[in-house]
């Protein structure tokens, strides 16, 4: 089975998306709106790709490299995503300011602290995949794929999937707050992934998050946090992934017989505008457009 221009594919972001807010799912996976074209993203998500740039090169370089020239490498990674996501790369006191620790001068620290405690682990391992492109077709939908990327798969005392995250919700004790650690074991992304990392490597035994804390002070703080489902908890992510697709087609399918939103399609979810790190990119076109379909034109700054 393979892939035709009738195929229909979601990944986990479109799927969280949607069940985060369905007009933001017809605006940003529908009418294919982005905030690139103007302004900038949230410093969160610039400082999340821009560390997982980073990690590529990290993990990418030889085992013979030294802990130095791993962190060079990674910064030269960071340093590409972040000028891409036009974030300045030299910063002033005050963009220091704004950005908090999610600062260019934050990861070189983290990168060294990183590649330090990892070193080992970097040396023995092998590495098979890295932000290696996965597709498996849907079980029971016809022509459907979930898709995805591991941002890494090594092998090192069995194979894992290795998910590297960032946060800022630092704890004294521990570092990391630990109902941020305990969501990992809940997450629908990290179930997918295992899913879809078992059927290319069958002897996969678990998906590993690499939590990364993002802190002024603290620049040593990692853990691994390993996650594990056993089938049934599979299966039933299967179902209830299957339910959400089944949503989004068919509410696609009701939206295509108009082009509208007078059938009531796609609605807004008000609970969700402002979330923890930042505020939705769409919010200015929801508290002024009813219908963001019927506008001539992409709004300015998308």
């Amino acid at each position: 089975m393979s892939f035709t221009k009738q195929s229909r594919y979601l990944d986990n972001t479109m799927i969280s998306t949607y069940k985060e807010c369905p007009r933001k799912y017809l605006m940003r996976h529908v009418l294919g709106w982005t905030t690139d074209g103007g302004g900038q993203k949230p410093p969160a998500l610039v400082f999340g790709s821009s560390w997982h740039a980073g990690m590529d090169q990290m993990w990418g370089a030889g085992k013979d490299e030294s802990i130095e020239n791993r962190v060079d490498l990674a910064m030269e990674g960071f340093r590409k995503q972040w000028e891409e996501d036009n974030y300045t790369f030299e910063l002033s006191m005050e963009q220091q300011d704004d950005l908090g620790a999610r600062t260019p001068g934050t990861a070189h620290e983290m990168f060294y602290s990183y590649s330090t405690q990892r070193d080992r682990m970097i040396r023995e391992c092998t590495v098979l995949g890295i932000e290696q492109p996965m597709a498996i077709p849907f079980p029971g939908l016809d022509d459907t794929w979930y898709v995805g990327k591991l941002d890494k798969v090594v092998e090192y005392n069995g194979i894992h999937v290795l998910e590297h995250k960032t946060t800022t919700l630092y704890r004294i004790k521990g570092h990391f707050d630990n109902d941020y650690l305990e969501s990992w074991n809940a997450a629908s992304q990290v179930k997918g992934y295992q899913m879809m990392g078992s059927i290319h490597y069958p002897k996969l035994q678990d998906v590993w998050v690499d939590c990364s804390l993002v802190h002024k002070k603290v620049h040593d703080a990692f853990k691994f946090v390993p996650v594990a489902h056993e089938w049934s908890l599979l299966q039933e992510w299967i179902t209830d992934t299957k339910r959400w697709i089944v949503a989004i087609q068919d509410e696609t399918k009701e939206y295509e017989k108009y082009w509208n939103l007078e059938a009531g399609t796609f609605r807004r979810n008000d609970d969700n505008c402002y979330g923890k790190e930042s505020k939705c990119p769409f919010v200015k076109i929801c508290s002024t457009c009813s219908d963001p379909t019927k506008l001539s034109e992409v709004p300015a700054g998308y």
